[in-house]
């Protein structure tokens, strides 16, 4: 189904259930709300444009070389401030070693991404197309597949949606109807790094 397909077919459907005030008071519930389990199923589905599943991250295996090298760094930083008797740091030293090899073992959850009439949903959170500022689509096979949204709110962190096998110009063409694309809008340079790290 195409994007105005799509969007006439939700429109039609939102008008057929007009009389119903449990269906209006959900569909106001869903406007009103960032949690998407306040709001029924059957609302869910009618406003949703286009939905798929797709790892929160894209996971990448790490090789026995990768963790030795994870041990060797982490102790030798912890025995330098272990000499400096900067006992915090050792501790820190060690807690971040610890946390990111529990990270790299960890293979990321599957999320549901969905574009609704109202917002994009991360599982069960949606963020109002009326609180976002722009978007960008970060497109580039065996790199990054990832849409990003930026808030209107200056202290929130951009939303990422991972594309995963899903149609990127569907997605684009979407989030078009609803949110001005910014080109510019780049991916942070954390996750740039923790991707060039391995994650």
């Amino acid at each position: 189904m195409n994007k105005v397909r799509q969007r006439e077919h939700a429109e039609k459907e939102l008008l057929r259930h007009q009389g119903d005030e449990r269906f209006q008071h959900e569909l106001k519930e869903m406007r009103e709300t960032h949690d998407l389990r306040e709001v029924d199923d059957d609302v869910e589905d009618v406003a949703t444009l286009l939905e798929w599943h797709a790892p929160e991250h894209v996971h990448r295996p790490k090789t026995p070389r990768w963790f030795m090298i994870l041990a060797v760094g982490t102790t030798l930083l912890a025995a330098i401030f272990l000499i400096t008797f900067n006992f915090i740091a050792v501790i820190t030293t060690i807690i971040i070693g610890g946390l990111l090899y529990y990270v790299a073992q960890r293979k990321p959850s599957v999320f549901r991404y969905r574009l609704m009439v109202d917002g994009a949903a991360i599982n069960n959170t949606l963020y109002h197309y009326r609180d976002l500022d722009s978007f960008n689509i970060i497109y580039e096979p065996g790199e990054t597949k990832t849409v990003l949204l930026r808030s209107k709110h200056r202290l929130a962190t951009l939303v990422h949606m991972e594309i995963g096998d899903a149609d990127p110009v569907a997605i684009r063409d979407i989030l078009l109807e609803f949110v001005r694309e910014d080109q510019d809008l780049e991916e942070p340079f954390a996750d740039i790094l923790a991707r060039r790290l391995g994650f």
